[in-house]
């Protein structure tokens, strides 16, 4: 078995328990057993979300284990010492738990005293903040540093390197449209050839100003507001007792699920897409291919797929598709990473997948700015 497939089974494995769990919690109506008082001090109410929070961290940890530690060191990849992992980990853990037990307390009080509406526009909100505080987010749960680079004369002004030990961080674009910050990692400007990294900063503008960014988070925040809506007016949820809360979230989890199997088809496009804006605005071909190639060793490594494998799992085409994209010049529109920013937003109201996947399980750097092309 590769590590590209032996991540993947994590990955679905993973997905699959908390889809398990969230089934469970829900056709049985468990949050009113475990969660049944009605009202109480702030306290209370938080504390019972931090329960919850670690009743998740529990069902993840082997999987984070396995993603973040036993596979990479299994298969040669990032083998860092036990003690090291566990402290980034741990680390990452406890700022994405202040962040999701915080948005959902906030969710909630707002929902006791203004509904479901009430709820939904703070959430609107909270995920408008979590988008602004993309950066500091990613250097904080990662432990990533900022370095000093001269640049490409393509790259924007508004740029920053970010630098760790997981050679599968991609940066990408962090912060509100038309504010954005492309962040770039140290990784590719050790490793990759000038050309190449001119090549890849032509596609990250491409993405900027074909729109497919900004598309992107926009389709991701509708999607996970829309789902905290309907979630919210199932049978025995909503959003005035706790209970009911609790039944929300899990029913979101299911909702994140659906996300997981459609959202990839969006995004697909605005990869091909960037890569041909990349060629037709100056980008050396070889260059372009040399880069796509070396990108994708580094994260899965995984050049070929079937085709009903990516259809489903994957938001980012095989190398094999890209290259042969560029050579029939393939343009595409789409939602850059629509189905992966929505994970990340998911903190606002509890998303139990938003790092389950295969692409980030166990892996600190890549929960906030996740794994790209």
């Amino acid at each position: 078995m590769t590590y590209a497939r032996a991540r993947l089974w994590t990955g679905v494995s993973a997905v699959g328990v908390f889809v398990t769990f969230s089934l469970v919690m829900y056709l049985w109506q468990l949050p009113a057993t475990l969660f049944p008082f009605d009202g109480g001090p702030l306290w209370a109410e938080w504390l019972a979300l931090v329960t919850l929070f670690g009743l998740y961290l529990l069902i993840s940890l082997p999987f984070d284990f396995l993603g973040g530690y036993w596979l990479p060191c299994k298969y040669q990849r990032l083998c860092l010492m036990f003690p090291v992992f566990w402290m980034k980990w741990v680390r990452g853990v406890l700022v994405q738990g202040a962040v999701m037990t915080g948005s959902a307390l906030a969710l909630f009080e707002t929902g006791r005293r203004w509904g479901v509406w009430g709820a939904a526009a703070v959430l609107f909100g909270l995920q408008v903040a979590l988008v602004a505080a993309q950066l500091p987010l990613a250097q904080w749960v990662g432990g990533l540093k900022r370095r000093d680079w001269s640049g490409v004369p393509e790259a924007p002004a508004r740029r920053t390197v970010l630098a760790g030990f997981d050679a599968g961080f991609a940066g990408g674009y962090a912060g509100l449209p038309g504010m954005e910050t492309l962040v770039v990692p140290g990784h590719w400007i050790d490793s990759l050839p000038e050309e190449s990294m001119r090549a890849v900063v032509l596609r990250r503008v491409g993405v900027l100003r074909s729109g497919a960014r900004w598309r992107g988070v926009a389709l991701a925040g509708v999607w996970n507001l829309a789902g905290f809506v309907v979630c919210a007016h199932l049978p025995g949820a909503g959003v005035e007792r706790l209970w009911e809360f609790v039944t929300t979230i899990v029913a979101f989890t299911l909702w994140s699920f659906v996300g997981l199997l459609v959202l990839p088809s969006v995004s697909r496009p605005a990869v091909l897409g960037a890569d041909g804006y990349a060629l037709a605005h100056g980008a050396d071909r070889a260059a372009l291919r040399q880069a796509i190639v070396e990108i994708d060793q580094w994260q899965e490594d995984e050049p070929q797929r079937g085709r009903w494998l990516e259809r489903i799992f994957h938001p980012i085409p095989s190398v094999e598709n890209r290259l042969r994209g560029l050579d029939s010049g393939a343009q595409g529109g789409g939602f850059w990473h629509a189905a992966r920013v929505a994970l990340y937003l998911s903190w606002a109201n509890f998303g139990m997948l938003s790092r389950a996947v295969h692409c980030n399980a166990g892996r600190p750097e890549l929960w906030v700015l996740f794994p790209g092309d």
